[in-house]
C-alpha cells in the first residue's frame, strides 16, 4: 500500500542538497573537510534522489465488490486495467463486502462499492474519503444518496429515453409499445411511459399483481399489436415467469425489447444493456477526475452500452433487423434529437 510520504525526509533531502551543491562557507576555510565532506554526500546522492524524486502524494482506490461473482470480477479487473493505462502512482485494493465485517476499513483515497449489498454496508459508515456506487439500480441508488448525499454513482438502468429510441431504430414499422409493471417498477414504466409518448408512439401500462395476472394483461395490451418493453423488475421478469412472457409474446407476433443478454439468448429481438467492463470505463473517469482535485459528480446512467441482436427469433416474427453496428447509428442520431 502506498501512502503520502512523511515531509520530514523530504525537508532533510533538500537541506542535504544544498550542501552538496553549495558547500558552506566555513568549510571552504579547509580542504580536508570539504573532501571529507563531498565523500560523505557522494554515498548519500542515491538516497537523496530517490527522496527527491518520490511524488508528493500516492494515492489508493478502494474497491468494494458484493460478491466474488463473474460480473464483479469483471468490473474490478477493467476498473484496475483503465486506472493503470492512465496513472501508474494509483494502487487498487479489491476486497469483497463480507471481509469487511466488524473491520476498519483500509486506507484509501477513494471508495467504489460495486453492488448492491456493498453500497448498503459502506453508506452505513461515516466516511472521509469519496464514495462512488455503482452496478447497482438506479432506485437502489437515490435511495442510498439520501443517506449519503456526497456519493457519486452510476447506475444500471439505462436512460428511458435510449430504450425508446432503441425500439424505435431496431423496430422502425412498430407504433405501439406495451409496458407490464410489478411493484418494483411502477415509476420506470410511468418513465418509459413518457418517454414513448414523447417520441410519438402509442403506450400502454398494465400493472401485474401477481403471475396470474400476465396473461390477460398480455391480450390486453397486445391486441392490436406491438412490442413489449421488458424491465429490470423482478417481481414481474424473473425465471419463472420469463419464459411464459416470451412465448406469449412470440405467439402474438409481438417482438421484445430486453435489457440483458439473457433476454437475446431467451428470445428478446433485441436487447440494450451496459456490460461490467463498460461500466468500469466510466466509473474509471470518474475516479480520476476526483483524485485530480475535482468534485464527485451527481448519479449518471451509464455511458457505454452493448446491443444485443436475436436474427433468428426476428425473421421467425417476419421482421427484417438490421445489423448492430446500423441500429446503434439510427439510436444514437435520435437520441441527440431534440
Amino acid at each position: 500500500m502506498q501512502h503520502a510520504p512523511d515531509s520530514s525526509p523530504l525537508l532533510y533531502a533538500l537541506i542535504l542538497a544544498t550542501y552538496i551543491f553549495q558547500p558552506p562557507p566555513r568549510l571552504l576555510m579547509s580542504r580536508k573537510a570539504i573532501a571529507s565532506f563531498l565523500s560523505f554526500t557522494r554515498l548519500l546522492r542515491p538516497v537523496l534522489l530517490c527522496l527527491l524524486a518520490t511524488p508528493a502524494m500516492a494515492a489508493n482506490i478502494l474497491v468494494v465488490l458484493s460478491d466474488s461473482g463473474t460480473a464483479y470480477q469483471s468490473y474490478a479487473q477493467g476498473l484496475r486495467t483503465h486506472i493503470e493505462k492512465r496513472s501508474n502512482s494509483t494502487e487498487i485494493i479489491v476486497l469483497e463486502s463480507s471481509k469487511l465485517n466488524g473491520h476498519p476499513l483500509p486506507e484509501a483515497s477513494l471508495i467504489v462499492a460495486v453492488g448492491s449489498h456493498a453500497a448498503e454496508a459502506l453508506t452505513a459508515r461515516e466516511l472521509r474519503q469519496p464514495l462512488l456506487l455503482t452496478m447497482l439500480p438506479r432506485s437502489n441508488l437515490e435511495r442510498l444518496l439520501v443517506q449519503h448525499p456526497k456519493a457519486g454513482g452510476i447506475y444500471i438502468d439505462q436512460p428511458p429515453s435510449r430504450y425508446i429510441a432503441l425500439a424505435r431504430a431496431a423496430l422502425p414499422d412498430v407504433e405501439r409499445v406495451g409496458f407490464l409493471a410489478g411493484r418494483d417498477s411502477k415509476d420506470v414504466t410511468n418513465r418509459l411511459l413518457v418517454a414513448a409518448r414523447d417520441a410519438r408512439l402509442r403506450a400502454q401500462i398494465e400493472t401485474i399483481g401477481n403471475e396470474a395476472d400476465i396473461y390477460p394483461a398480455m391480450q390486453r395490451l397486445f391486441a392490436e399489436g406491438g412490442a413489449l418493453i421488458a424491465t429490470p423488475d423482478s417481481s414481474v421478469f424473473n425465471a419463472q415467469t420469463i419464459p411464459s412472457i416470451l412465448l406469449s409474446a412470440y405467439r402474438r407476433s409481438v417482438p421484445v425489447v430486453g435489457f440483458s443478454p439473457a433476454y437475446v439468448s431467451a428470445g428478446a429481438v433485441v436487447a440494450l444493456y451496459s456490460t461490467p467492463e463498460q461500466l468500469a470505463v466510466q466509473s474509471a473517469d470518474i475516479c480520476l477526475q476526483v483524485l485530480a482535485g475535482g468534485v464527485m459528480p451527481g448519479p449518471q446512467a451509464p455511458r457505454h452500452y452493448t446491443i444485443g441482436v436475436n436474427e433468428r427469433v426476428a425473421r421467425s416474427l417476419g421482421l427484417t433487423m438490421e445489423g448492430e453496428a446500423l441500429i446503434r447509428e439510427r439510436l444514437e442520431r435520435l437520441e441527440r434529437q431534440p
